[in-house]
């Protein structure tokens, strides 16, 4: 059934509320219908259908409302982040109701002028588990959240020792009807560990709703799965190919392989091979269930958390050294001016031969280390440039931001924080599977077939026009910017002083990359076409694109329910993730200098606030901030062009992008601050 015309039938039809029973007849079919059900459940999650105190349902369009994800503020408003991309909603404190931080919600629009609205429905919870502080009061103890955002005490409704008032512990929250009374939750853990990189993960991953831990029957599941190549079925068996492996060094869950062959015309033939994970994770199953609830694996500085569990993860699935596995395969030629064509995919089984790591692979390809792979690699690396060329004529922008790599002891104690090295086989496997999601999805899309697309719309005109004034202040004048243009200053900022100022404006300027049912192309990338395919081990919306390009195989072309729902969620599951990881890394940063015993740092002026000014440290790649209540040398007035503060007495200018020498006066790792002052001015930028 094609759920599309379900739901234009009932924007149409669904003048006013109707029940269940009601709405089946008007899709002329029944309430106990399958494909009903899973309708039905659909409409209700993504808040087109509201139900509403009778026992109706209406459709939320013509009911002035909107679905989204609301944003409170410590002081207890919000602001709703509508699914269709309009402009945020006001909420009050008083309309807030029973929302937190973070939930799917469907606000009533209020006021159209002051774009104000109300929570009526809670579709889903961001999270169930909050870290706290427990705290007794009287007969009772309460948890009280480290997230600011969770503006209510968690009144605990399980015994508790009064030992425990004061410690941290992790609490679910299981009941919350009202907004005139506090939560109920229960302790589920108290949090005793010896380390704090420890504990800072085990919270930075509860606030972002992540467990460490899979449940039992999830894990059962996984156990009873055995890998047997022995019935390979219309499988393409390429085990005999010269296929292998290319990854950090730290590495369990490989999921991609590579391979490459020449041609008699000089074009050479690069495949793709991807773990099948949907041979094994099957819909409506127990680790179906858990992967779309994590949507993603999370990698913090410690430790990694998995979609799958890890024997799907690091065994079964993974494209381990020398060990039959099934896989997805994408080949495609490239031609001798780096042009793709012939681009195919089918189901396989392989045997990679090697598992590289990225500096492995480098050394050989740079002569310093000796393999049968080297004449191998060294034609990657040359098919990638080519790649990696004709990307850039077609208007990819490449936002290679500066990363680090950080050191930790047995202990966990971060002793070392350093550039990371961007390696040309990193490059390589990029420009790879680029391609391969590319043609996939090109393919898909040419069928006609419902799928996930991984979109990047364009930049606003407003962003667009705040982007060319702030490059302007830099001595960067452009009349029409173009992903071209964007590239060329790009590539001219690098080894500047200024160089990420440059990358954060213009990402700044850029719209987040989604996940979405429609294909709206990729700007930042310069594809009409483009999705996930390559990681299914760690990303769910990879994992539906296989079991779509299976289903592609068997003819069938009907859609698979509820991609509008899972593109949402994983796009929100993502977010979660990536803040997640930088938390862990800013810790983990922070932490290094605070027991560096070293307090002056080189810097430079990253931004200019209203309460005060962050400076970048430049040798870890870490703000911090400088109040204004901090210099006392004079009283600083921040400037229209929101770049610079002056002093009322000395005219000193302060501007963004201004190079410093910067003391640290105060460092809380686990909050995530640092005040600083200025020593002394190293430079003014030019």
């Amino acid at each position: 059934m094609n759920f599309n015309k379900w739901e234009n039938i009932l924007s149409e039809k669904l003048r006013k509320p109707l029940d269940k029973k009601r709405i089946s007849r008007i899709l002329k079919t029944d309430t106990e219908d399958d494909d009903f059900i899973e309708f039905f459940k659909s409409m209700i999650l993504t808040g087109k259908l509201i139900e509403l105190k009778s026992g109706k349902y209406g459709y939320s369009g013509k009911m002035n409302m909107l679905t989204g994800i609301i944003d409170i503020h410590p002081k207890g408003f919000g602001f709703v982040i509508p699914d269709d991309g309009s402009d945020d909603v006001y909420v009050p404190l008083h309309n807030i109701g029973i929302a937190l931080d973070k939930d799917r919600v469907v606000v009533k629009i209020l006021s159209n002028k002051k774009r104000e609205g109300k929570i009526v429905n809670i579709l889903e919870r961001s999270t169930k588990k909050i870290a706290g502080t427990l705290k007794k009061n009287g007969k009772y103890f309460y948890l009280i959240p480290d997230d600011k955002k969770m503006t209510r005490n968690i009144l605990i409704d399980n015994e508790i020792e009064d030992s425990m008032d004061g410690k941290k512990a992790v609490a679910e929250i299981i009941e919350f009807l009202s907004p005139k009374h506090n939560p109920l939750g229960r302790i589920l853990e108290v949090l005793d560990y010896k380390n704090k990189v420890d504990l800072q993960g085990r919270l930075i991953l509860i606030e972002h709703g992540f467990d460490e831990q899979f449940p039992a029957n999830v894990i059962d599941e996984a156990e009873k799965i055995v890998f047997n190549s022995d019935n390979i079925g219309n499988r393409k068996d390429l085990r005999n190919e010269e296929i292998f492996t290319i990854d950090p060094v730290t590495a369990k869950d490989f999921d991609d392989a590579i391979s490459i062959k020449k041609s008699d015309n000089g074009s050479v033939v690069v495949g793709v091979h991807i773990a099948d994970v949907s041979y094994y994770v099957t819909p409506g199953s127990e680790l179906d269930n858990e992967a779309y609830k994590r949507a993603t694996s999370v990698y913090l500085i410690d430790k990694t958390v998995p979609m799958l569990p890890e024997r799907l993860s690091n065994e079964i699935c993974s494209l381990k050294e020398n060990e039959d596995r099934f896989t997805l395969s994408c080949e495609f030629t490239v031609g001798l001016e780096g042009n793709v064509s012939n681009g195919r995919i089918f189901s396989s089984v392989i045997r990679s031969s090697r598992r590289f790591n990225y500096q492995e692979a480098q050394d050989i390809i740079d002569g310093k280390a000796e393999s049968p792979h080297k004449q191998t690699l060294i034609l990657m690396k040359d098919t990638a440039g080519k790649l990696r060329e004709e990307y850039r004529k077609n208007g990819r922008i490449d936002f290679d931001t500066p990363e680090t790599e950080i050191l930790l002891d047995e202990d966990k104690n971060p002793v070392s924080v350093s550039p990371k090295q961007r390696l040309h086989t990193h490059m390589m496997i990029e420009d790879f599977m680029i391609t391969a999601n590319m043609i996939v999805a090109k393919h898909i899309s040419d069928l006609n077939i419902s799928s996930l697309y991984r979109i990047h719309e364009e930049p606003s005109e407003e962003n667009l026009n705040s982007m060319r004034l702030l490059l302007k202040k830099f001595g960067i004048p452009v009349k029409k910017i173009t992903p071209n243009a964007l590239q060329s200053i790009l590539e001219s900022s690098v080894n500047s002083d200024t160089e990420f100022l440059i990358k954060e404006i213009i990402l700044h300027s850029m719209k987040r990359a989604i996940y979405s049912k429609e294909n709206k192309g990729h700007y930042g990338l310069g594809l009409q076409y483009y999705t996930h395919f390559t990681s299914p081990i760690r990303r769910y919306p990879d994992l539906i694109v296989h079991r779509i390009l299976h289903r592609m195989f068997k003819g069938k072309k009907d859609a698979l329910r509820n991609l509008e729902l899972t593109a949402k969620h994983s796009s929100e599951r993502e977010w979660a993730a990536q803040k997640a990881e930088r938390n862990s890394v800013e810790i983990a940063k922070m932490t290094f200098l605070a027991n560096s015993g070293k307090t002056v740092y080189n810097g430079i002026i990253s931004s200019i606030t209203p309460f005060g000014i962050f400076i970048m440290i430049t040798d870890v790649i870490v703000e911090g901030l400088l109040r204004y209540r901090d210099m006392d040398d004079d009283f600083y007035q921040m400037q229209e062009d929101e770049m610079s503060v002056v002093g009322v007495h000395t005219k000193r200018k302060i501007t963004v992008g201004d190079k410093v020498i910067v003391k640290i006066l105060n460092i809380t790792p686990e909050r995530m601050t640092m005040d600083l002052s200025i020593e002394s001015f190293a430079s003014k930028k030019e």
